[in-house]
């Protein structure tokens, strides 16, 4: 996978990580770094509406965790954006999004905890490459057994956040739609990204 503005590749993992962090101080819409998690978890044969209909999960979910931390003080911050790309990677993979239950369960065990306010410009982007990183990771930790405690994800937060939390809808996906296939194969997209 490219690592952007470098004109070099790397495994998925760690060009996340620096795609994420490139992506947030460019102050680059956050649908951009999903497209990048739904490239790199999409089979070679994916269709670039298979990459979208991704995408659109995986805002939908990111339109529903405001509601999972609620409103007031919080204790810490959890890098909750780790939910979405989990999401997005999970369906480019071809999970249904109706059963993203498990695998948003296992990216709550993936989020890291940072404090309430503050940081640096660093420390952030670190946290924004951590979330699609950790979001693509989270459905290979649950292909290979690993699985996460159900309803992991208000528990976590509940305990991250020092309140009760709330929860996604039972679809978490929105009912997002099916794109119609294209022809054009998501692999050709990621080697244009080089």
């Amino acid at each position: 996978m490219p690592l952007l503005g470098t004109g070099l590749r790397a495994a998925a993992y760690p060009a996340l990580l620096w795609n994420g962090a490139r992506l947030h101080h460019a102050a680059a819409p956050e649908d951009d770094g999903l497209v990048l998690v739904a490239l790199a978890a999409a089979p070679p044969d994916a269709d670039a509406a298979d990459v979208d209909r991704a995408v659109a999960v995986g805002r939908a979910v990111a339109a529903g965790l405001p509601g999972v931390i609620g409103d007031g003080a919080v204790t810490a911050s959890p890098t909750i954006g780790v939910v979405a790309a989990a999401a997005c990677a999970a369906v480019a993979g071809g999970t249904d999004p109706s059963g993203l239950g498990p695998v948003l369960d296992v990216a709550a065990a993936l989020m890291v905890v940072a404090p309430p306010v503050g940081g640096t410009a660093r420390e952030a982007g670190l946290r924004a490459g951590h979330c699609l990183a950790a979001g693509w990771l989270a459905p290979r930790v649950l292909g290979a057994g690993l699985t996460g405690m159900p309803g992991a994800l208000t528990h976590t937060v509940s305990t991250v956040i020092g309140r009760p939390a709330g929860g996604l809808p039972a679809d978490p996906s929105g009912g997002a739609p099916v794109p119609a296939r294209t022809g054009s194969h998501a692999g050709g997209l990621l080697a244009g990204l080089a």
